[in-house]
């Protein structure tokens, strides 16, 4: 007997890598002879920084440096200062299989440290960080959605889903000079410096992804060393680039990433003004999977009418992007803080960490935790520096209308404030966007083949037309039809209904 079967080509989103790397920062080294002694160490910060990451056959290979910044008090007058010092590291994985066009998503965060002066001069450092590596890459595949033949009769289950048409990924470097403006105090010293990346929008054309985005700028800097005057300063940097990805067309829906690798900034002095300038630079990636929606139908079931026939079947699972959120969300806690009284705060900064995801009765509930970094002056104006751990959690109402949701979590600290609340509190107000690529994922039997044996034929009883069928409450059509060889059309044809599953007990009259 001859069939035909056909195929539906898609493609879909494979990970060939998701795991984290931890590296150690072990180092003994010496203040510089232009940083004065240190009478107290105010905190040792580790800030691994990216400057490339590339696949070569099955491996990873990602090269950077851990800076390491040490803000501590000067022995002659407790004033603030900053040394640093960097330790070039190296990376590499062994993926699943050779890769090609691969996007590269990486995201690192410190783990521990431990300083110890040894001398007024000499510092002892340990610690270590984590680098959470994520790789995609796109894997064709196929499903069965029709089968052609004499005598076959199929049950189809039709469905959407989201097929990728291309990912791309490309590096880019941003260089400005940033005039402080005469309002602002002068920079003696920068202390610390915090670059984020936010998405603004993205427009698809015709194999093509423009991406608008914004690199925003904080520093912390000393600008009176005398008294150790502490300020803070802000800056905003458009950002606009296109991603070439074949195969785009301008209705794809995309998910865009944007994160900066690795930044630099460094004082210059205007000659023509009193003004200081800023020379940034920052290595940033941007990363889009394209995707077209599509409609299809999955072969759940096959049978002849004809021949004793047997199925061949797989487990198959179809992702659909179901849903973008994108929303702001404020928490706010009071935390208290050990010391000897607050006069002042100089300075506050929120590292998110432990973002999680899931979805739960009817919701999406987005969770992690904030350790909330303070810099401040105690009641006898003392710089002191303290950090604490707040939780937060946001809840999302979705409706859950497949097997699993899938949610691709992209969550942003905007800002962080804080106010004294009391001699040892402060209230802090902590600003995010909870941003996420949610995803339904449904599983099906498909039918991949079918054996028939044209040997043995399948009983039916020719001399009779109709047959007389009572059925049972939910009962399917197909299965009865199965059962006397016959298709479900010409059973509903016979008995004028439309339904595919029966309510109650029928009476049903069965072509033969």
């Amino acid at each position: 007997m001859d069939y035909s079967i056909k195929r539906e080509p898609l493609c879909i989103s494979e990970t060939v890598f998701d795991s984290l790397v931890e590296q150690p920062v072990d180092l003994d080294f010496s203040l510089p002879d232009y940083c004065p002694d240190i009478q107290r160490i105010l905190k040792c910060q580790i800030c691994p920084q990216i400057s490339s990451r590339n696949i070569s056959g099955d491996k990873l290979y990602i090269e950077g440096s851990a800076d390491i910044s040490l803000i501590y008090l000067d022995v002659e007058k407790m004033s603030i200062r900053c040394c640093e010092h960097t330790s070039p590291f190296s990376v590499s994985v062994n993926l699943k299989g050779s890769v090609q066009d691969a996007v590269i998503f990486t995201k690192t965060k410190v783990e521990y440290v431990n300083c110890r002066a040894v001398t007024p001069r000499r510092l002892d450092i340990h610690g270590a960080f984590s680098i959470f590596v994520k790789v995609k890459c796109k894997k064709d595949k196929s499903i069965v959605y029709d089968i052609d033949g004499e005598g076959i009769q199929k049950k189809k289950t039709p469905t959407k889903y989201s097929n990728i048409v291309g990912m791309g990924q490309q590096y880019f470097t941003v260089n400005e000079m940033i005039d402080k403006g005469s309002k602002q105090p002068d920079i003696e010293y920068i202390l610390k410096t915090i670059v984020t990346t936010e998405l603004q929008d993205y427009k698809t054309l015709t194999n093509k992804v423009m991406v608008n985005a914004q690199a925003n700028i904080r520093i912390l800097y000393v600008s009176d060393i005398e008294y150790g005057t502490v300020d803070i300063m802000e800056h905003t940097i458009p950002i606009s680039q296109i991603v070439d990805i074949e195969g785009v067309e301008d209705d794809c829906i995309c998910d865009v990433n944007v994160e900066v690798l690795n930044h630099d900034v460094n004082i210059r002095q205007d000659e023509d003004s009193e003004s200081n300038l800023l020379a940034f630079e920052s290595k940033i990636g941007i990363s889009a999977i394209a995707y077209a929606e599509k409609d299809t139908s999955v072969l759940s079931d096959v049978y002849s009418m004809d021949y004793e026939s047997e199925p061949k079947y797989e487990n198959i699972s179809l992702t659909s992007l179901n849903s973008t959120i994108n929303e702001p969300y404020i928490s706010k806690s009071i935390i208290e803080i050990s010391s000897n009284g607050i006069s002042e705060i100089l300075d506050v900064i929120g590292e998110l960490s432990n973002i999680k995801s899931f979805a739960k009765d009817g919701a999406i509930i987005f969770s992690g935790k904030i350790n909330v970094c303070i810099l401040a002056k105690d009641a006898e104006e003392i710089p002191f520096y303290s950090e604490r751990l707040i939780e937060f959690e946001y809840q999302y109402d979705f409706e859950r209308n497949s097997d699993s949701i899938l949610c691709e979590e992209n969550v942003i600290l905007k800002s962080c404030d804080c106010k004294i609340n009391g001699q040892n509190s402060v209230e802090v107000v902590s600003e995010l966007q909870i941003g996420a690529m949610v995803y339904s994922e449904n599983d099906y039997m498909s039918i991949t083949d079918i054996y028939i044996d044209e040997e043995k034929p399948r009983k039916k009883d020719k001399n009779t037309a109709l047959t007389i069928y009572y059925t049972d409450n939910d009962e399917e059509l197909w299965n009865i039809a199965r059962k006397y060889c016959t298709s479900v059309e010409k059973i509903k044809e016979e008995n004028d209904m439309d339904d595919d599953t029966l309510q109650g007990r029928n009476m049903l009259f069965i072509p033969m």
